[in-house]
């Protein structure tokens, strides 16, 4: 069963309820209004003839005082009849008019059986015995009236609920609409896998509005997180296929040479040099691809306060071991020993290692300079060098995992060391950017805030 039928017969169901409980408050009501004036005619027919006999002595005309329904009957205490209309009913004399007080009641005629309205007064004269005013007005006038409304009270009451039930339908299907269209786009995405699909709407921000918006932007983070997935898996792909071709080098070189030796019998040292070195080359892509992995799996390392002169200074005093022909340079300021930064030093460290390690590849002939300066809030450290310089093409690549300019990869390395290099520039909160031209060298800017303590 469909919500709108749901709430079509739930509203419909109040609405006959609450139909049917005012029709009955209604005729009631009116049944009793007919009851109160035939009440009031009683008791104004009886205060007349009481009237006439204080006033008189006598007892008036009572044909003259009712009509064809209503009956005029004056008792003794006894129950004789003193005086009476001539169309007249026998009724009990309640106990409580003979102990004085009026009353109203309900009474059946002994003689004809029929419901009457009675009102029963006593008359009270200095001197002379208690007199009873009863008179009686049939009931079926009120019957009557009562009878009549219960048709256009009844035909109203089915009518009003199945206009009710009309509009509820249509109400509900207005409200329900824009549900019915977020499930139909369900649907549609999960048939076709279409994410761009949204659910077009221009009510008013209410839930139903609130309800539409949120399935679209669940659809926008899907799409969006879909793409993202899409992208992580290429670059998995890629990663894993990149990863396996630059292991596949050093592994087939030193299989070959372990092989010659074989054959040979004997130990070459040239052969044991190529071993080693790529042995060497095979621990540092391996250790590459460990820190890339812990990159991935969210790991990041504890970060402390340290003065960045001392760090920068040892670093480069480090990258001098590393092999390199350009002449290296360093402008650091002394100032740069007063900065203090939030960081890691080994990671640090190995970012800037990376930076001159690079320049001092693609730099055959030339130089090398590291240098830092303030900038706004925080400092920049430079490593720019006169090498080959990268292509326009390729700039947007270049830190990214296994991407080498150098296409001939005659100069080693597995592509890693940049991409490792931004890693370690984001969990310092930092930025690295490279601009280059083809032929004139490179410069590598890695951007540091400066740490200022915790906020007071």
């Amino acid at each position: 069963m469909s919500i709108r039928l749901r709430l079509t017969l739930l509203y419909t169901t109040l609405m006959a309820v609450a139909l049917v409980l005012f029709s009955i408050l209604l005729y009631n009501s009116l049944r009793w209004t007919f009851t109160q004036a035939v009440d009031s005619t009683l008791q104004n027919v009886a205060q007349k003839v009481a009237l006439h006999f204080r006033t008189k002595g006598t007892l008036p005309d009572m044909n003259s005082l009712g009509d064809q329904s209503t009956f005029v009957i004056v008792r003794t205490a006894s129950g004789a009849i003193a005086r009476s209309s001539n169309v007249v009913g026998l009724f009990p004399l309640p106990d409580a008019a003979r102990n004085g007080s009026d009353v109203f009641s309900t009474e059946r005629d002994a003689m004809d059986q029929e419901a009457y309205r009675l009102y029963t007064m006593p008359m009270f004269t200095k001197g002379l015995p208690p007199l009873y005013v009863q008179v009686a007005d049939n009931l079926n006038t009120v019957q009557i009236a009562s009878d009549r409304l219960r048709l256009p009270v009844g035909v109203g009451t089915v009518v009003f609920t199945a206009l009710s039930a009309i509009a509820v339908w249509w109400v509900a299907g207005r409200a329900i609409e824009p549900i019915e269209k977020v499930a139909s786009a369900a649907e549609a995405v999960g048939e076709s896998a279409d994410l761009s699909l949204r659910v077009p709407y221009e009510g008013t921000d209410d839930e139903v509005g609130r309800l539409v918006a949120t399935f679209n932007d669940m659809l926008d983070q899907l799409q969006g997180m879909y793409g993202r997935l899409a992208a992580s898996i290429d670059a998995q792909q890629r990663f894993v296929a990149d990863a396996s071709h630059e292991l596949r080098t050093p592994l087939t070189i030193i299989r070959g040479n372990i092989d010659y030796l074989q054959r040979a019998q004997t130990l070459d040292p040239e052969a044991l040099a190529d071993m080693k070195s790529e042995a060497e080359r095979l621990s540092r892509m391996v250790d590459e691809l460990l820190t890339m992995a812990r990159a991935d799996a969210g790991q990041q390392p504890e970060l402390q306060p340290m003065a960045l002169g001392p760090l920068v200074a040892d670093a480069c005093r480090k990258a001098q071991a590393l092999p390199h022909e350009a002449q290296f340079h360093t402008e650091l300021p002394e100032a740069l020993d007063l900065i203090t930064v939030l960081g890691n030093g080994e990671w640090l460290t190995r970012l800037l290692l990376i930076l001159i390690d690079n320049a001092f590849k693609y730099t055959p002939a030339g130089t090398v300079t590291v240098r830092a300066g303030r900038q706004s809030d925080g400092v920049v450290i430079q490593v720019q060098d006169t090498g080959i310089g990268i292509a326009r093409e390729d700039l947007a690549h270049v830190f990214e995992r296994f991407y080498r300019a150098d296409r001939s990869r005659t100069r080693g390395g597995a592509g890693l060391g940049l991409a490792i290099a931004r890693w370690a520039a984001d969990i310092h909160q930092g930025r690295l950017s490279v601009d280059s031209e083809l032929g004139k060298g490179s410069t590598f800017s890695f951007w540091l805030p400066i740490y200022r303590g915790e906020e007071e």
